[in-house]
């Protein structure tokens, strides 16, 4: 019904042709351009009108007794003696039985020493006979060596290890011995009545009025197309920010129906050839300024404003000037060559690289500024950013070769959409500058 409903309202709508107005101009330096254009179309409205019909209705003719078989239900019942039923159940069954733990005491094991007794060895030295010649001739000899040498050899104390007594007993304990057992239950199954409902015909009968078809004139609805045929027309007024800037392209302008009742439209803007200056659309609107029966004016107003890549809202600085980490309090200060726009993004990423061993990273982070965690200010007349990096720290800082890749994002903050198929670059790599630990 809701279905039938929605496509009923839908064939009361207004059809039309299609309708675009199209029109362009070349810019050349102008301020202002005022664009006209006009088109015929034809509008068809559904109407509903009442037409003459036949329309029938059933009308009373009497009573006749009819029969008719019916279904009707009784109930019968069965008994159902009484029955036995069994199933197996595994029954876990515990005893008591005694088993026995050994129980060992005794005094601990000791050390027993025994002294070996010492013993004097002694030997006797030889003599022997030592003569020398004197001066005149005559020869000395005294005896030498002899007596008797002596030496304390033995003694000393030996131990050994010896094991105390240990005596040792059973000792009774009680513990639990089960084991699963099947047994067979049983249950008497009480006897009862089955009863089921059982269909069979009956034959009915009673009074029942008749009717006849009876014919009558009548009107129905029925739609027809009523054909209007109208002007559209188009003015816009087109603004031109030239901010001095003299470039000839050409732009369209379309103006098209926005919905199927003709009380709303939408205006388009696009270039036919890509620009060297960026073309920023500020404005467009367009509003119904009279609707009759016979024409429908359009009001359109456009903005343009036209700008170099010097003009946009963001720069770069030219180069980084130095690059350092202040040690205690993990900040990273990067220092450039030239202005940086005042919003933005960094990205930032530290390596090192050691001799003969694979580039590592340090830090890695991205973050927007200004923020609690990337800083803008300015370092002897030079803009800087202040980065805290305590969280992005992957290894430990190295006091050389650490080398910067530093990408910084500019926010372009423009009144308006950049028309171009080219659209200006909003960002700028610098890398290869070596950060020093401070």
């Amino acid at each position: 019904m809701i279905r039938n409903i929605a496509l009923f309202c839908l064939l009361l709508l207004p059809t039309m042709t299609y309708a675009q107005l199209d029109s362009q101009f070349t810019f050349s330096g102008q301020n202002a351009e005022v664009l006209k254009a006009e088109k015929k179309i034809t509008v068809v409205t559904p109407e509903q009108v009442q037409v003459p019909d036949t329309c029938s209705r059933q009308v009373p003719n009497g009573q006749t007794r009819v029969c008719r078989n019916e279904t009707r239900y009784r109930q019968e019942c069965s008994w159902i003696p009484s029955s036995e039923r069994c199933w197996n159940d595994t029954e876990r069954v515990c005893r008591t039985v005694t088993r026995y733990r050994q129980e060992c005491s005794g005094s601990s094991s000791h050390t027993v020493c025994t002294d070996r007794p010492s013993r004097t060895v002694c030997t006797e030295r030889p003599t022997r006979e030592v003569c020398t010649t004197r001066p005149d001739g005559r020869q000395h000899c005294t005896t030498v060596g002899g007596g008797q040498h002596c030496t304390e050899v033995g003694g000393g104390r030996d131990c050994r290890e010896v094991p105390g007594n240990r005596t040792c007993r059973d000792v009774p304990y009680s513990d639990q011995d089960c084991d699963n057992v099947s047994r067979r239950r049983c249950e008497t199954v009480p006897g009862r009545n089955d009863c089921r409902q059982i269909p069979y015909s009956e034959e009915v009968c009673g009074m029942e009025t008749q009717y006849r078809t009876e014919t009558y004139a009548c009107t129905r609805t029925e739609t027809i197309n009523r054909t209007t045929a109208k002007t559209i027309k188009s003015e816009t007024n087109v603004q031109i920010i030239t901010n001095g800037i003299v470039e000839e392209f050409p732009v369209a302008i379309s103006v098209k129906e926005a919905s199927q009742q003709f009380n709303a439209f939408a205006v388009e803007v696009k270039l036919l050839k890509e620009p060297k200056a960026f073309v920023v659309l500020q404005k467009k609107e367009s509003k119904i300024a009279s609707n009759t029966a016979q024409e429908i004016v359009v009001k359109n107003n456009v903005v343009l404003e036209i700008l170099t890549q010097e003009m946009l809202p963001m720069s770069f600085p030219v180069a980084i000037a130095s690059a350092h980490i202040e040690e205690a309090a993990k900040k990273l200060v990067i220092i450039f060559e030239g202005a940086m726009s005042a919003q933005g993004s960094a990205d930032v990423l530290i390596t090192h690289k050691a001799f003969l061993s694979s580039t590592k990273t340090l830090v890695e982070m991205k973050a927007d500024y200004p923020s609690a965690q990337v800083e803008l200010g300015s370092v002897e007349n030079k803009a800087a950013l202040s980065i805290d990096i305590k969280d992005a720290i992957k290894k430990e800082l190295k006091k050389k070769n650490m080398k910067l890749k530093f990408n910084l994002t500019s926010a372009l903050n423009l009144q308006g959409e950049i028309m171009n198929a080219t659209k200006p670059a909003t960002s700028k790599l610098y890398e290869g500058t070596f950060v020093e630990l401070k």
